[in-house]
């Protein structure tokens, strides 16, 4: 027997499973009848005569009930075991096998028979040729009818309301305009190239327009790459870079306008692979003797940007100009192989405007730009590029890149003014960069001054981004400090050994500026509430400047007088720097830096085991042995009460 009360309650909780029972068989039922209503209707059939019944079913509430009056309890323990509607559904019901069928027959059957004709007109034509059936003038007018009729009948479905079927055979119409402008231009000399060209223009203006009046993606796309294919099927070979390019241009800009969808995707692929295309084909041409005529292709990719930026689709000006931007680097290659030898006020002034259309493509503002950051580092640097191929002198070519650097942070600045703080971010990260090549360019020959500008310049990158909310910023700092440090590591590692005096060369000027700029950025750093300061917290911060430090010291020692003494300054120093690590990390609260401390000590006591054996010379060996135990001493003493430590957080690690 069951008490009343938890019989209620498990009536009203039944009550609620079997209404979302409900809910979850309407929806399975619409998705099913709105996929395969046929299939539904004849399954049905099939199991009413299975079941020999015609009465209507009864509800499941119905049941759901009569259940409960018999057991309320397996009623539910049923309910409970019975699966979800997500893994009731059928995996394959996103695509059915109606819907494979409608794909394959609506484009896959086009395609082949398209493929299918071409190859039969092909081999007929190639027969009556070789038989002298057909006169090149019978040819050249067989494919004009034929393509009259593929668009007539294009027309024809598309007045029927059959568009896609009538926009593919339009599209094909087109193919056929191409190869018969082919064969009576450039094969069979039967008409003039510039003739011909227009004729395709025609055809791919007429198809625009059409495709404006639909807003159709499709003919759009059709349409532009036929007319950006008018050139490589009429030619004759005697183009030139010059009239290649406006005519790409022309066609390019004039597409923009036609865009009417920012959704159009695959618009967008073709204007930028046509631009891509063009610009290859341009550098294969020879170049004139102009002063234009090494930045042809730079001014064709900037020109297309600057178009984009100007009549694009709203949606697309985040995007486009800086793909447009990116194919550039064509040009850019040009531009560096025969820039030398130019002007130099020529060059930087072209550079300029490059740089000039790239930043004003970065300035757009969109809800979701795709790849901004990295075109914000990247795309600086072909401007760059420009400039500094002309350049004659190291010192010339770091002015150069630092005019580039005061742009980015200018853009910077601009960015932190609308509050774009990733942007931004992006902005002081490419400024960094470009300040590197800067010292580089200018400093390399100077190891010196080179490693002391690299500090000083991660130095002051530390201090812009002390409340910076990127973190981009401390990659360019880390760069800047990395480098100098690992100058001055080289220029320590290239000193003859046992023939310097350890902490009075160069080489050890190097490496205390290293440490310097490490500090500085570390004090600019702490100061701050930005995401770098964040990142390299103090333990960051002070681990970074010991392990420098202490393997500068190690440089130091390795090769210092002679080996006898070398080895026994560094065991010594070894256990030195252990215990100062342990009694700073104690200090601190840095329990990292009291373990890196012991192990040091460890390893000094290895060291004074196995290689201060080998000293030749009594007095060294005995007193590398008494200077390392006494260090150990001290570092066990610093151990002394643990209990009383770990009380104090001490040592915790």
């Amino acid at each position: 027997m069951t008490h009343p009360a938890e019989d209620s309650e498990r009536l009203s909780a039944l009550e609620r499973h079997v209404a979302s029972l409900e809910m979850d068989l309407q929806e399975l039922r619409g998705l099913v009848q709105s996929a395969t209503a046929p299939a539904v209707d004849s399954v049905v059939v099939v199991a009413d005569r299975f079941a020999g019944s015609r009465a209507p079913p009864v509800p499941l509430s119905t049941l759901m009930h009569s259940a409960l009056r018999q057991s309320p309890q397996r009623a539910g323990e049923a309910l409970a075991d019975r699966p979800s509607l997500s893994h009731r559904l059928p995996a394959g019901l996103t695509l059915s096998g109606v819907e494979l069928e409608s794909i394959v027959g609506r484009y896959g059957t086009l395609a082949l028979a398209a493929l299918v004709i071409l190859m039969a007109v092909g081999a007929v034509i190639k027969m009556a040729v070789q038989r002298g059936l057909l006169t090149p003038e019978v040819r050249v007018i067989s494919g004009a009818m034929a393509a009259a009729l593929v668009a007539a009948a294009g027309v024809f479905f598309r007045r029927r309301g059959e568009r896609r079927y009538g926009s593919v055979l339009l599209a094909i119409a087109l193919t056929i305009v191409d190869l018969v402008a082919w064969g009576a231009g450039p094969l069979l000399h039967l008409l003039p190239v510039t003739a011909v060209l227009v004729a395709v223009d025609v055809a791919s203006l007429a198809l625009a327009s059409l495709a404006l009046r639909d807003e159709s993606e499709f003919l759009f796309s059709v349409s532009v790459a036929g007319a950006l294919s008018a050139p490589f099927v009429t030619s004759d070979g005697n183009g030139t870079r010059l009239a290649l390019l406006l005519y790409g241009g022309a066609v390019l800009s004039g597409g923009l306008r036609s865009a009417r969808d920012g959704a159009w995707m695959r618009a967008f692929v073709v204007l930028v692979a046509g631009a891509l295309l063009y610009a290859i084909s341009a550098s294969a041409l020879p170049a004139t003797g102009a002063w234009y005529g090494p930045f042809l292709v730079t001014f064709f990719a900037a020109g297309c940007a600057m178009a984009a930026l100007l009549f694009g689709e709203p949606a697309w000006r985040g995007e486009l100009p800086r793909a447009y931007l990116a194919v550039a680097l064509v040009g850019v290659l040009n531009a560096w192989g025969g820039g030398h030898g130019r002007s130099f006020g020529v060059t930087l002034a072209v550079a300029m405007s490059v740089a000039a259309v790239t930043y004003a493509s970065l300035f757009v503002r969109q809800v979701s730009t795709r790849y901004w950051t990295e075109s914000a580092v990247l795309l600086p640097l072909l401007s760059l590029a420009i400039a500094y191929g002309a350049t004659k002198t190291g010192w010339s070519a770091g002015a150069v890149c630092t005019v580039w650097t005061v742009m980015a942070v200018i853009a910077w600045r601009v960015e932190r003014a609308r509050d774009e703080w990733s942007r931004a971010g992006a902005h002081l990260l490419a400024a960094s960069v470009l300040g590197c090549l800067a010292i580089i360019a200018g400093l390399w020959p100077y190891p010196l001054p080179f490693v002391a500008a690299l500090a000083i310049w991660g130095a002051l990158l530390a201090a812009l981004a002390r409340e910076e909310r990127s973190s981009l910023p401390l990659v360019g700092m880390s760069l800047s400090l990395a480098l100098a440090g690992l100058s001055s590591f080289d220029q320590l590692a290239s000193r003859s050994a046992y023939s310097y005096m350890p902490f009075l060369t160069r080489s050890s000027a190097s490496a205390g500026a290293a440490l310097l700029g490490l500090v500085l950025a570390a004090v600019a750093l702490a100061g701050g509430t930005g995401r770098a300061g964040a990142l390299a917290n103090r333990q960051v911060r002070f681990g970074v400047m010991i392990a420098f430090a202490i393997l500068w010291g190690r440089m130091e020692m390795a090769n210092a007088f002679s080996a006898d003494v070398a080895a026994f300054l560094l065991t010594c120093y070894y256990a030195a720097c252990g215990v100062m690590s342990i009694l700073t990390g104690r200090r601190l609260g840095i329990g990292q830096l009291r373990v890196a401390g012991l192990i040091l000590c460890m390893y000094a006591a290895v060291k004074a085991m196995v290689v201060v054996t080998d000293i030749g010379s009594v007095l060294l060996r005995v007193s590398a042995w008494v200077a390392v135990g006494v260090f150990l001493l001290g570092a066990g003493y610093f151990y002394r009460d643990a209990q009383v430590g770990e009380a104090r957080g001490d040592l915790t690690v």
